[in-house]
């Protein structure tokens, strides 16, 4: 398993042109997680500066959905609380000032939302939309929302038993993989056909 996640890691870095979205993807699903403190915020702000980084790169692939518009506010109305942070090494104390409008305003600016159980909310429709606009792959996007069973036993989506079961399928059956991955995509794209976001952003 550990050796087909770092193959499907691999993959996504080596999407040259879509660098920006990639990065874009895992610093929004790691905003959502430090909700629960599952990563150090250094991991978040050095991720913040890698996205930055291809801003300006007229190379990067963009979709103008208003998936990646509103992922893309978020950085900017980022910019002035933790920008400067993530160009150096912050001390603790300015990481946990960092760390509450990490909390606030990705789930406010991409879902427009930030009431009850939102880290799920936005890790789900970050992950579902970024397949779609082909910035994941179908095996990472299962495994990265059952792995939120942890933290989200309810499964308000119906979601993460499936996920859970498709991304075991990908692991352990090789010459499944190719109808699986297709399964995955059908799941995600359904949910995001039937999801109440994104609201009106404040």
């Amino acid at each position: 398993m550990r050796e087909l996640q770092d193959r499907e890691w691999d993959l996504v870095h080596s999407w040259l042109d879509r660098a920006l979205r990639v990065h874009l993807t895992s610093f929004v699903n790691l905003c959502a997680r430090q909700y629960h403190h599952d990563h150090p915020m250094t991991t978040v702000l050095r991720r913040y500066r890698e996205v930055v980084t291809f801003l300006d790169d007229p190379r990067q692939i963009r979709t103008g959905s208003d998936f990646e518009t509103r992922s893309l506010t978020c950085i900017e109305q980022l910019r002035p609380l933790i920008g400067e942070l993530a160009e150096r090494d912050a001390t603790f104390e300015e990481e946990e000032r960092a760390r509450d409008p990490l909390l606030w305003i990705p789930p406010m600016t991409i879902l427009g939302e930030a009431g009850p159980g939102w880290p799920f909310h936005l890790v789900c429709w970050n992950t579902a939309n970024a397949l779609a606009e082909g910035v994941e792959t179908p095996y990472r996007a299962a495994r990265h929302i059952a792995n939120e069973a942890f933290h989200e036993p309810d499964d308000p989506f119906g979601l993460i038993a499936p996920m859970t079961e498709l991304a075991e399928r990908y692991e352990d059956h090789p010459h499944l993989r190719e109808q699986t991955a297709d399964q995955v995509r059908a799941t995600l794209f359904d949910f995001v056909d039937r999801a109440p976001w994104p609201l009106a952003a404040s």
